[in-house]
């Protein structure tokens, strides 16, 4: 099934708003996080990220519509380009445009574009009341509300699955409860992670918002996604010289040309820590030498979830150490498309590009690959619609069941091993099966559905917060999802479904349980 493309007048009414809404993120996986940029005197260009807060970020992300609900991310998502038009941005996160924040003054600065701020407006996890935005305590969003977590159960891969959500990588650890208490309802306690899931949700606990006694019985758990590891000197977050924190300082690692030889085993962890998943590889001293104390060989085998489970030792001789520099390319991408949620499907493997065929490709495969991608659990294939790549073809006969969180992780030929040409080249759209329209941002709306190439509507009898849930995680916000009954009133287009029932837990409203789909008894089409 396959979503129509946007008219001429529909891509017009979408710049039009971007530009009178005076800001936007760039560079990121999807329009929900990425480098902030504003409009100012017929120009777009960068925001400094001293001394900005999380309560610019929501500020950001109200005008933007997706709620009062940012994050500011450092310098996640790169330098940009043009003037620098803010600094020292001071919000006190009820401004309704970024440009009511104090500020230093349009075009005045004292930084450089690798200060170019970014920020996410795409969580259900939130750290909050500490020093950064990678350590505070922690705070979920449930059922339309923040609230806490008591710490009774709650260990490092707890924390580990918070940093992953919040994309700070696997480097989260529990700090008690340092940032004291909170406000609101206490959404959870007894939460137990095993440390690989990808939502906190999906961890073992008491139930949410179940009486978990007086607020004085509860030790509001805190959490650091202060990682251990960092790449500094390179073009981008995800390469650079290796610095391993140890001992209370910042180190570089050592490549020993007479002991230890930094492999891409080791470069695959710290990319894994990075949140980066096992991508690394290892390209020499290409970032140069650093600054801080001399070196530390490391040897890991590549399976580690963190570096400092492999064997350090010192080297016998600093004259013999090249300071590592690491690489964590993307391992999947989609080009030729009109946008970064569509086209040609290529994998990184072997330090090289290459494609995939379409035998035995299916919806779930590329599920997979729209999950990887950070575009949520709906992927379709659109057979070879971007046509022929070039280079290598690296999988033929994929076979994913969807829950996979690797495309290696599926049943495949062996790498390279394959018996098709470019011609066959597999193509895949992340853009999502279901919409929220007529709504005040992309995240509120009346719910349509795409089916046999055709739009329609839902009708709101048995309509539920699970199905809710459901259709927000399809468009990757996570399931935060409430029915809003018929608020934004009848659709024009056929009713497809009638007697939705999901239990909340599913990954498409299509597997819940409904009517025959144009079966239904009601005279008008309502919403989630």
């Amino acid at each position: 099934m396959l979503k129509p493309c946007l008219p001429t007048v529909a891509l017009l009414l979408i710049l039009t708003l971007a530009r009178s809404q005076k800001v936007r993120l760039v560079g990121g996986p999807n329009p929900q996080e990425g480098r902030l940029e504003v409009y100012h005197n017929g120009t777009w260009g960068t925001v400094c990220d001293n001394r900005i807060a999380h309560t610019a970020a929501t500020v950001v992300c109200s005008m933007l519509g997706f709620g009062y609900v940012g994050q500011v991310t450092g310098n996640r998502y790169g330098a940009g380009s043009g003037p620098i038009w803010l600094d020292s941005v001071h919000c006190s996160g009820t401004e309704k445009k970024i440009r009511d924040c104090r500020h230093g003054g349009w075009g005045q600065h004292n930084c450089e574009h690798r200060d170019d701020v970014s920020v996410s407006c795409n969580t259900s996890v939130r750290l909050v009341d500490g020093p950064s935005p990678r350590e505070g305590r922690l705070e979920v969003y449930h059922n339309g509300t923040w609230g806490t977590v008591c710490d009774e159960g709650f260990s490092n891969p707890s924390a580990r699955v918070v940093c992953y959500m919040l994309r700070f990588g696997y480097g989260g650890q529990v700090i008690a409860n340092r940032y004291g208490a909170g406000s609101g309802p206490i959404w959870l306690d007894d939460v137990r992670c095993n440390g690989t899931e990808t939502d906190i949700g999906h961890c073992r606990h008491g139930g949410w918002g179940r009486d978990y006694g007086r607020d004085s019985e509860c030790e509001y758990v805190s959490v650091s996604c202060n990682t251990s590891v960092r790449l500094v000197g390179g073009p981008n977050p995800r390469e650079g010289r290796l610095e391993v924190y140890k001992n209370g300082t910042w180190k570089t690692v050592c490549d020993n040309r007479y002991s230890n030889r930094f492999t891409h085993a080791e470069a695959r962890v710290v990319c894994f820590m990075l949140g980066y998943v096992y991508t690394g590889r290892f390209i020499g001293t290409r970032y140069g030498a650093g600054s801080g104390r001399i070196c530390l060989d490391v040897q890991c085998n590549g399976t580690e979830i963190d570096i400092g489970n492999c064997r350090y030792r010192a080297p016998r001789s600093h004259y013999s150490c090249a300071h590592v520099s690491v690489s964590c390319p993307t391992p999947l991408r989609l080009v030729g498309g009109t946008n970064s949620r569509e086209g040609r499907l290529e994998v990184y493997y072997n330090g090289t590009w290459g494609t995939v065929c379409d035998k035995g490709f299916s919806h779930a495969s590329a599920r997979v690959v729209c999950y990887v991608l950070r575009f949520g659990y709906d992927g379709q294939v659109i057979g070879n619609r971007y046509g022929a790549g070039s280079g290598l073809i690296w999988l033929d006969n994929v076979r994913c069941n969807g829950s996979e969180t690797k495309i290696e992780d599926c049943r495949h030929n062996s790498w390279g091993s394959h018996y098709c040409g470019h011609s066959l080249d597999v193509s895949v759209s992340c853009s999502t099966s279901v919409r929220l329209v007529a709504g005040p941002s992309p995240r509120e709306g009346r719910l349509e559905l795409y089916h046999n190439r055709t739009w329609g509507t839902v009708c709101n009898d048995y309509s539920s917060h699970s199905a809710a849930r459901v259709v927000c995680y399809m468009l990757g916000y996570g399931r935060t999802g409430r029915s809003l009954s018929d608020r934004y009133g009848a659709g024009s287009e056929p009713i497809l479904l009638n007697y939705v029932r999901c239990s909340g837990t599913e990954t498409d409203i299509e597997d819940c349980p409904h009517s025959d789909w144009g079966r239904h008894y009601c005279r008008r089409s309502i919403l989630l």
